[in-house]
């Protein structure tokens, strides 16, 4: 008498190579025949990223696994919300201790425990809008000749995502069905990189986007107030440097909330030089940047949230090196999201959100609900806040208008409903962000964060393009794209 640990010696029969071993099985003593279901992705160009796939455990999974009764020869999941919910989804296997006779064929089953099934998640996205997202993006990457971007929208009142996507993306049942070694070394040699989610993992400097961070610590930190009026010159000077404007072009006084919408480099160059790195970082850090989100996905990106210390970990010459000390040069174009500011696109949602909702960081989620096998249901999704940031409603406020006017507003970057007929009312923020060296003439990622309505929105949500230029002119009209889409549709949305 012994239990029965079944070993997988081979697998992905067709119909014919199944119906030739049946035929043979009393010709090969202890082995059977088994039917196994095999995952199969629906869309999944739009939720390849998101649901990962599954594959054979691996040597240094099953030593960690082991101790949980996995067995050496089962199948895990290995990226997405397959390998993030992946105790959740699994269940628990059943076992048999049998009776066998001298050429190991079953004849008495003596003790058995049935299989559990896994556990049933319901996802916190709208098909709907994923796809909406997705057509929006992969139109918006075409018009404007760049290979790969991604989007993310969120509900700012719950934290749940809504729609979350990265292009370009991947068939995920290609590694269902047990992917072949040339198809591998295909998606690994694309150079768009299908295999990574740039909707969580990509790290970018958020640009302009970044201005609101920068005017909550001014505002907060009390270097300025609703009233201070900054110039906002086409360039300004600090040290031996000179930093130009982004449009070149002198606007004249302003204060804060007429910055936003303009969008005045020059403005938050003299607001980052009053407050300094340590202190930009602090209120970088208290809206998201630099820590992980807290997703159930796997391999979500931090960002940075810059300082000193941070620029002498990574410089590449020896410690001591003039280039590697902080000047005043990383301090203001910190100031607008350039410098060594990194943010995913993730990370620009959760921000756009905090911004909406009154300054509710809130713990982004996938997870709508999840159900045993007899359809109970076990947990719902519930709003977790991570912190709320440090600064007080009367400052967030005026950024709030800022935001409102750029959709509206005559100076608005945006100013979507003059340009486009758009009538929703919101707030948003474009950004371009250079990178690759240091210069004028740099090639610049195209990013726009909203949320929307502008009182208890509902909708918030990121776009990058990457390599794409301006963002107003860009990743704008992708955003409005899948937005026109929400409100249009937000009776349906998860209903």
């Amino acid at each position: 008498m012994r239990r029965a640990s079944l070993r997988t010696s081979r697998s992905g029969l067709d119909d014919h190579q199944a119906e030739a071993v049946n035929e043979r099985l009393p010709e090969l003593p202890g082995t059977t025949l088994q039917h196994v279901a095999i995952r199969r992705y629906v869309d999944p160009q739009l939720y390849g990223h998101l649901l990962g796939y599954v594959g054979p455990i691996d040597a240094p999974e099953y030593k960690l696994l082991k101790p949980k009764g996995y067995l050496p020869d089962e199948v895990v999941g290995k990226s997405g919300l397959e390998a993030g919910l992946e105790t959740t989804l699994r269940g628990r296997d059943g076992w048999q201790d049998v009776e066998t006779d001298a050429n190991g064929q079953v004849v008495k089953v003596l003790r058995e425990e049935p299989a559990v099934p896994g556990r049933s998640v319901y996802l916190s996205t709208d098909s709907g809008l994923q796809k909406a997202v997705h057509d929006a993006l992969a139109d918006g990457l075409q018009k404007a000749n760049s290979k790969a971007g991604a989007s993310v929208v969120t509900d700012p009142r719950t934290g749940e995502i809504l729609a979350m996507v990265s292009i370009p993306g991947y068939d995920d049942n290609l590694f269902a069905r047990g992917i072949s070694q040339s198809d591998y070394q295909k998606l690994l040699a694309d150079p768009g990189k299908p295999l990574y989610d740039r909707a969580l993992a990509g790290e970018y400097p958020p640009g302009s986007t970044f201005k609101m961070i920068t005017g909550s610590a001014g505002l907060q930190e009390g270097k300025i107030t609703a009233d201070t009026q900054l110039g906002c010159p086409a360039n300004l000077t600090f040290g031996a440097w000179t930093y130009w404007n982004w449009a070149h072009y002198n606007y004249g006084p302003m204060n804060v909330q007429k910055a936003i919408p303009t969008s005045c480099d020059t403005f938050f160059y003299q607001v980052a030089n009053l407050l300094g790195p340590d202190t930009l970082a602090a209120y970088a850090r208290a809206f998201g940047y630099g820590s992980q989100p807290g997703i159930e996905l796997p391999g979500a990106g931090a960002g940075v949230a810059p300082t000193p210390d941070f620029k002498l970990q990574v410089c590449p010459y020896p410690a001591g090196t003039p280039d590697c000390g902080w000047n005043v040069g990383d301090t203001v174009t910190m100031g607008i999201g350039q410098s060594y500011v990194l943010t995913t696109p993730l990370i620009q949602a959760m921000y756009a959100a905090a911004l909406g909702n009154g300054g509710s960081l809130l713990r982004p989620t996938l997870v709508h609900q999840v159900t045993d096998g007899a359809g109970r249901v076990l947990s719902v999704s519930h709003r977790q806040v991570v912190r709320q940031v440090p600064v007080e409603p009367q400052n967030l406020d005026l950024l709030r208008e800022g935001m409102h006017q750029s959709l509206t507003g005559p100076w608005g970057t945006a100013a979507i409903e003059s340009k486009l007929g758009y009538h929703w009312d919101g707030g948003c923020k474009t950004g371009t962000a250079q990178y690759g060296g240091t210069g004028v003439d740099l090639p610049s990622h195209a990013w726009f964060i909203d949320f929307a309505p502008f009182n208890d929105p509902e909708f918030a949500s990121s776009t990058i393009l990457e390599g794409a230029g301006f963002g107003e002119f860009v990743a704008e009209p992708v955003a409005i794209n899948f937005a026109n889409w929400y409100f249009n549709h937000r009776d349906q949305v998860r209903a």
